[in-house]
């Protein structure tokens, strides 16, 4: 469905440019001046639909990695109430893990 508004958009604007070369070859500059604005119109009217369906894919994207990060929520608030309950301060030893670390910067 998304591929089908982006390639019936280019289609669109495609068919703009073809009717402002063809007014142009037709009628001459007067007739050019006089089907810009359709022209116009229809390029117009083709970005909006390829514009709505690159909306809808990266919509999609979203909602493929949304599902995959609540997956991700709910293990970690499974996972995190049980780290609690051994009636040690979390905090302290987290602090006493930074201060036994080791770990030291590098230089960029």
């Amino acid at each position: 469905m998304v591929g089908l508004f982006k390639v019936v958009g280019g289609l669109v604007i495609a068919l703009a440019i073809v009717m402002a070369v063809w007014m142009l070859a037709i009628g001459g500059i007067g007739g050019f001046a006089a089907g810009l604005v359709a022209a116009l119109l229809y390029a117009f009217c083709g970005a909006v639909i390829f514009a709505f369906g690159v909306m809808l894919e990266h919509l999609k994207a979203i909602h493929r990695n949304s599902i995959r990060q609540s997956e991700m929520l709910t293990e970690l608030l499974r996972g995190g109430p049980n780290a609690h309950l051994s009636g040690r301060d979390p905090a302290a030893n987290n602090l006493d893990q930074l201060s036994k670390s080791n770990f030291r910067f590098k230089e960029i």
